[in-house]
Parts: C-alpha cells; structure tokens; sequence
C-alpha cells in the first residue's frame, strides 16, 4: 500500500453508535462534542460533519492525512462513541465540507424535511450505509442545513410552500 501524501486533502467516513451513557441525554452529548470539535478543528485545519441519526452517528472528516488519522484516533478513544466503523477513507479531490470545522447535529423535529424523507425510506439503517451513500447523507444534510442557516428567522415567516430541500431528500438514495 503506497503512502498517503501528507499534504493531500485526506477525507475518512465513519459510522459509530453512542455508549449507553451518552443515550441518557443525546441532546447534550451532540452539543458537547460540537462545542469541543470546532475549536480543535480549526485549530488543526479539520473540516467536517457529524450527523446523529436512528441512535447512529454519522461522520466525515476532512484535512491533512495525519490531522484526519489523529483526530479519528480520539474519536476512537472517546467513551461517548463505540462500534466505530471506517466506511471509506483516501485522498479526496475536493473538499466537500470546506465550510463546516464541524457541524454536529441531532435530527431534530425542526429539520422536517430530512425527518420526512428517511421515514419514507423504511428501510433505512445506519449500519447498512456504503461510503458511498453516507457521503451522500451528509452532504445533503450539510446543503439543507447551509441554506437554513441563511434564510430569514423562520418564526417571523408564514410556512412556505415545499422547498428545493424536500426533493433532494426525497432523491437520496441508500445504495
């Protein structure tokens, strides 16, 4: 196996599920692993995602070979997490999540429309996620989440019709 160029932008796809002390308050576990990611990834050049789905989490991580390696390993490490899973890992062309040191989110009832979908998909478990389709998870997620964070205070606004969003979910596609 050749050796990673350590300058490459590294990506790594994982699937973990949260310790039975973490399901005590989920809610909180996100928010602590979001507060205390975003400062270390900046810091170490580390862009990525981290989704909590059906008692799953889903993440990406993005950056340098060794910072991608290093931070994967404290994942490991982390009592909140077990059955860690690498679904894929190499040297990626592009950034996917250049925007993001990390979002960690709980599918909450206000993101109705990722609810709606992966209900519709009654099939859809975590553990049957290729890389493939997982990258695709989280970069939908990523895109919707984007664009809510950037549309007016939806409390001041009356419901809206179907938005682009409900179609890119509908389309997702577990392979």
């Amino acid at each position: 196996m050749a050796k990673p160029d350590p300058n490459a932008l590294h990506r790594l796809i994982y699937r973990s599920r949260p310790t039975l002390a973490a399901m005590a308050d989920l809610d909180l576990v996100v928010s602590e692993i979001r507060t205390a990611s975003i400062d270390r990834n900046r810091a170490e050049g580390i862009t990525g995602l981290l989704l909590l789905v059906n008692l799953h989490f889903i993440g990406a991580l993005e950056g340098k070979y060794i910072d991608v390696r290093n931070t994967y390993a404290r994942i490991s490490l982390d009592r909140r997490h077990r059955d860690l899973c690498i679904l894929s890992q190499g040297t990626a062309g592009q950034p996917v999540f250049s925007g993001w040191n990390m979002c960690a989110s709980a599918i909450a009832p206000a993101d109705e429309v990722i609810i709606k979908a992966l209900r519709t998909k009654a099939d859809f478990d975590p553990q049957e996620l290729t890389a493939a389709s997982a990258l695709r998870l989280l970069t939908t997620v990523a895109a919707i989440q984007q664009r809510a964070s950037q549309a007016p205070d939806v409390a001041a606004v009356p419901r809206q019709p179907p938005h682009e969003a409900d179609h890119e979910m509908a389309a997702f596609e577990i392979d």
